[in-house]
C-alpha cells in the first residue's frame, strides 16, 4: 500500500487498562481513544507539557467506554477530567499516545 501524504486529522488506537483486583492481579480491559494527528512541530511542544495537559489536547475522542452500569460514557470535558484521575487509565492513555507515534508496529 502506497503512503498518503494526506491523512485525515485523527486516529484511533486501542488502549488497554490493567486495574489491580482483590486477588493480587489485574483485570484488563480496554476501549477505543481518539487522539488528534500532530505536527512534528507540535510534538516538540508537547514533550515540554506535563503528560495531563498533553493528553487534554490530543483526546479528542473515544469509544467503548462505560461506566458502572455498563452505560456509554460521552466524551466532554468532565468525563475526560474523570477518566484522567483514574492512574491506570491515564497511564495507558499516554503510553498509547505516544506508543502511536514512536513505537512501531510489534508481531505477536
Amino acid at each position: 500500500m502506497a503512503f498518503k501524504i494526506a491523512v485525515s486529522p485523527t486516529y484511533i488506537t486501542k488502549i488497554v487498562v490493567e486495574l489491580p483486583n482483590h486477588n493480587g492481579k489485574h483485570d484488563k480491559s480496554d476501549f477505543m481513544a481518539e487522539f488528534k494527528r500532530v505536527s512534528f512541530d507540535d510534538l516538540d511542544d508537547l514533550r515540554k507539557m506535563p503528560q495531563k495537559e498533553v493528553l487534554q489536547q490530543v483526546l479528542v475522542g473515544w469509544s467503548g467506554l462505560v461506566d458502572e452500569h455498563n452505560q456509554g460514557v460521552s466524551f466532554n470535558p468532565v468525563n475526560v477530567d474523570v477518566l484522567l484521575a483514574i492512574p491506570q487509565a491515564f497511564l495507558a492513555l499516554a503510553d498509547g499516545f505516544w506508543n502511536s507515534i514512536y513505537k512501531a508496529k510489534e508481531k505477536n
